[in-house]
């Protein structure tokens, strides 16, 4: 029990970012890593170790958060600004805060419009800085087909954010 209160204390924020940058809400993203430790718990008898333990929890989390899309069909992606800020920026001067959660903001709603699994993996890579492998590892691909997801996922980004392209 003390091992897997060590495997939650070392990895509870990195689950809880990766579900907060895909839910987009807080409360929402508790409740799912809460249930992704509760499930990982329930089935750690069946880790094998072929990949990284924190590899086999990130899996648990895309499979928790797409569990909950299905039995919430009606639920819309939503920002709340306070919540934002709170989560993701510093403490700096107010022009800088207002600055990085706008760009923040805009970048978020751009990802939104990348279809899966290019949003997670963007969000794996440079949320979470999983490497290509661990991210091939929670797709059940290889690190070459994480790379050219994640080459092609970025320019789309770009062109969305600096072309206005829609996805």
């Amino acid at each position: 029990m003390d091992e897997f209160k060590q495997l939650y204390i070392k990895y509870e924020k990195q689950i809880y970012k990766y579900l907060f940058y895909l839910s987009g809400d807080k409360f929402i993203a508790e409740e799912l890593t809460q249930e992704t430790f509760f499930q990982a718990f329930k089935t750690i008898h069946r880790f094998k170790g072929r990949s990284k333990i924190s590899t086999w929890l990130f899996q648990i989390a895309k499979f928790t958060y797409y569990s909950y899309l299905k039995k919430n069909k009606k639920v819309e992606w939503v920002t709340d600004t306070d919540t934002f800020e709170n989560e993701i920026l510093n403490k700096e001067t107010p022009e800088v805060i207002y600055e990085k959660k706008e760009e923040s903001i805009y970048v978020l709603h751009a990802l939104k419009k990348l279809k899966q699994p290019q949003q997670e993996i963007i969000i794996l890579r440079f949320y979470n800085e999983l490497s290509f492998k661990e991210i091939g590892e929670i797709f059940n691909q290889s690190d070459t087909w994480a790379r050219v997801n994640f080459y092609r996922a970025k320019n789309k980004l770009s062109s969305i954010i600096y072309g206005g392209e829609e996805a």
